[in-house]
This record gives C-alpha cells, sequence and structure tokens, in this order.
C-alpha cells in the first residue's frame, strides 16, 4: 500500500467515519464490535486498522466530523456578507442533517462510554443553537423576518425533522420525504420571512439542498 501524507491519511478517516455515522444514529455504537464498523465501512479489519488505533478511535474521528460540520454552520449563519434567504436555507439544511446524525441513541451511548466528548457534542451544539438564535434575532431586528418567539422556532425545527424524517410516520401520513420536506420549507418561509424578502430567495437552491438531505436520508435507513 502506498504510504498516505498526513493530509490524505486525514482525508481517509474522515470518509471513513462518515461511513459509520448512519449506522450509529440507528444502532449507537457500544454494541459495536470492531468487525461490525469495518464492514459498514466497507473494509477489511486489516485496512481499519491502517487508518484507526482503536474502536476508540474510530468514535472520537465521528465525533469529529461532526462538530466540524457544527463550526462550518456557525460560520455560515453568522456571516453577514451573505443573504438572509441563502443563510435561512442553510439553517434548513443544518437542522435536517443534525436530526439524522446525533440520534438519541449515540448521545447515549457517546454519555455513557465517552463523558468528555459527549459534553464537547453538548457545548457545541448549544454554541450552534445561540448561532442560530442570535441570527433570528439579528433578522427580525433588521426587518427581515416577521417578530417571532425564537425558541419555538428552534423547537418546531427539532419536533418537524424527527417527523418528516422518520419513514414510518412518513408511510402513516400518506406522504413523501421529499415533498414533505418542501412543504416544510415553504411553511417556514411565509412564516419566518417578510414578503418584500421572500421575492428575492432563489428557490432553486433549496431543491438540490433537500436532494442532498435525501441522499443521506438513503443512507441513514
Amino acid at each position: 500500500m502506498r504510504k498516505l501524507g498526513p493530509n490524505e491519511r486525514k482525508g481517509m478517516r474522515v470518509t471513513y467515519a462518515k461511513r459509520l455515522m448512519n449506522v450509529i444514529r440507528t444502532q449507537g455504537f457500544n454494541g459495536l464490535k470492531i468487525q461490525d464498523m469495518a464492514r459498514s465501512m466497507n473494509v477489511s479489519k486489516a485496512t481499519l486498522y491502517n487508518y484507526f488505533s482503536s474502536k476508540e478511535d474510530i468514535i472520537e474521528e465521528v465525533a469529529n466530523v461532526y462538530l466540524a460540520y457544527i463550526q462550518e454552520i456557525d460560520e455560515t449563519v453568522l456571516n453577514s456578507r451573505l443573504s438572509y434567504g441563502y443563510r435561512f436555507q442553510k439553517v434548513f439544511e443544518q437542522a435536517a442533517l443534525s436530526s439524522i446524525y446525533t440520534s438519541d441513541i449515540f448521545l447515549n451511548d457517546l454519555k455513557l462510554s465517552f463523558p468528555q466528548w459527549y459534553e464537547e457534542m453538548m457545548t457545541a451544539r448549544k454554541k450552534r443553537m445561540n448561532s442560530i438564535e442570535a441570527f433570528y434575532k439579528e433578522g427580525m431586528k433588521e426587518g427581515v423576518f416577521h417578530p417571532l418567539n425564537v425558541m419555538i422556532l428552534v423547537k418546531q425545527d427539532e419536533e418537524m425533522f424527527q417527523a418528516l424524517l422518520n419513514p414510518d410516520f412518513l408511510a402513516e401520513k400518506g406522504l413523501s420525504m421529499k415533498q414533505a420536506l418542501y412543504d416544510f420549507y415553504e411553511m417556514k418561509k411565509y412564516q419566518l420571512l417578510k414578503s418584500s424578502v421572500i421575492e428575492t430567495v432563489d428557490d432553486e437552491a433549496i431543491q438540490d439542498i433537500i436532494t442532498y438531505i435525501l441522499t443521506k436520508v438513503s443512507n441513514a435507513f
């Protein structure tokens, strides 16, 4: 095997960690063995050990992938040089992906086995919430958003995405996930943005975002 440089090696670790995130979301990780993880990564056990020293090392990389994504979103949401419409769509995307990847099963396992990483995850999630709240409040102050209760807006996202990304719920209600996500986006858009701003929002972009979310969901279930 060709020896990889530090950046290439890091990139492969992230790639393999992402392959495992969907399994961890639905099954947790405390019951997984190294062989199970290798199978989910679609690599041999020997290859896995070329990139990770232990199960603990793998879980740490999974947690780091999510933490890096949170940091990226924070920078986007609080970047005043970007339009409110674009940032509104990125908040929508991130809320959906957060619902997919940070399941209660994963967080409970993290709390039990790696309390220090659990605390770091909770701190990052709180920071993300603060960023989203600041974004909403800024938009309301600037007259872009309707004056609404910020905490309810955030809670609404959490509850709705848990339902809309649940295949069992959708089947019971006779809904397609793609249409349900787009309908929720439309509802949020008219609920939050003032009419003068709605006209400036690029709705074609949300189609790509929803397609991306659906890809992640298809891997998760």
